[in-house]
């Protein structure tokens, strides 16, 4: 017999994932639903754009759990994908009809797309459809891009030493606030 994978509380496991890779260097820390600065260890050029790569990635991986959350459906189906487990989403009806609709049934079928696909997303289906501020909405959206053309596509394939320090100033005014407003926007 096919082993299941059970999807049904995919939106939750994400958040969780999104807040590890956030907090897992330690300059980050998160308490009672708030991202805060916790201190600044000595860190390599490598730890340091690790940690660029891990927090951007966060950022994506919120993004994502808070369109699942709010049912919004943003990913396709990946084609030659029929292997490994199959999966259903017994206890989330939405999830589940989506995947049905879609025609995924294993996990290799599923493309959730880039960040840029998910803001686009956001935009078109989430943003103004909540009781979330519109202007901590158009923020989002600008601190995405900004991450998007600084530093998530040159952290993740590539290692460049100018991108070897931690910059406090730029996870203060960007990174934080932007964890900070995905976490409230997953819980309206």
């Amino acid at each position: 017999m096919m082993k299941h994978i059970d999807l049904s509380n995919i939106a939750k496991e994400n958040r969780e994932y999104a807040i590890h890779l956030a907090t897992h260097h330690k300059i980050l820390t998160f308490d009672h639903g708030i991202f805060t600065l916790d201190h600044m260890p000595q860190h390599a050029p490598f730890e340091a754009v690790d940690f660029w790569r891990d927090l951007s990635l966060s950022i994506e991986v919120l993004l994502k759990a808070c369109l699942l959350k709010h049912h919004i459906p943003f990913f396709k189906k990946r084609a030659h994908g029929e292997y490994g487990n199959r999966i259903r989403a017994a206890q989330n009806p939405w999830l589940d009809e989506t995947l049905k609709k879609l025609q995924i049934e294993y996990v290799a079928q599923i493309n959730t797309g880039t960040i840029s696909t998910a803001i686009k997303s956001a935009q078109e289906a989430l943003f103004g459809n909540t009781a979330f501020d519109p202007k901590k909405e158009k923020l989002i959206s600008e601190m995405i891009y900004i991450i998007i053309r600084t530093r998530r596509n040159r952290n993740s394939h590539f290692f460049f030493p100018n991108q070897g320090r931690v910059d406090m100033t730029e996870v203060e005014m960007i990174y934080l606030p932007l964890l900070n407003m995905l976490e409230e926007l997953y819980h309206i």
